[in-house]
C-alpha cells in the first residue's frame, strides 16, 4: 500500500512540474514573431511606392550585438522592392524582445496591391 501512494505523489509531482513548463513556454512569445512584427510596422511608416505593390520578397537577417538589424540577403524579383526594404531596415535599432546573436531569421515579406 505504501508502494502505491508513494508511486502517485512522484507521478502527481512530475505532472505538475511538466505542466508548469508548458505553460511558461505556451506565454512567451516568439522571437521571430516580435521580430517580424517590429520590421512590418518599420515597413509601414513609409510611404509604400506603387512599383512594388504586389511584390513579394524573402528577407534574411541577423541581430547584431547591439540590437541592430543586418539584412544578410533579399530574395525577390522586383529590384524596386529589394532597394526599399535595404532602405528601410538595415541598420535600424530593434526596440524590444531578446534575440539571440548569430541567429538568421527568414522573414516573408508580401505588398498588398
Amino acid at each position: 500500500m505504501k508502494k502505491v501512494i508513494f508511486t502517485l505523489i512522484a507521478a502527481m509531482t512530475l505532472s505538475i512540474g511538466y505542466s508548469a513548463t508548458v505553460i511558461s513556454e505556451m506565454h512567451e512569445p516568439k522571437a521571430a514573431k516580435i521580430l517580424t512584427s517590429q520590421i512590418y510596422s518599420m515597413l509601414g511608416e513609409n510611404a509604400i511606392p506603387n512599383a512594388i505593390r504586389g511584390s513579394k520578397a524573402e528577407v534574411r537577417l541577423a541581430v547584431d550585438t547591439g540590437n541592430y538589424l543586418r539584412i544578410i540577403s533579399i530574395e525577390t524579383e522586383n529590384e524596386a522592392l529589394k532597394n526599399f526594404i535595404k532602405s528601410n531596415i538595415d541598420f535600424q535599432k530593434i526596440t524590444k524582445g531578446t534575440y539571440q546573436k548569430g541567429i538568421i531569421y527568414r522573414i516573408p515579406i508580401e505588398v498588398r496591391k
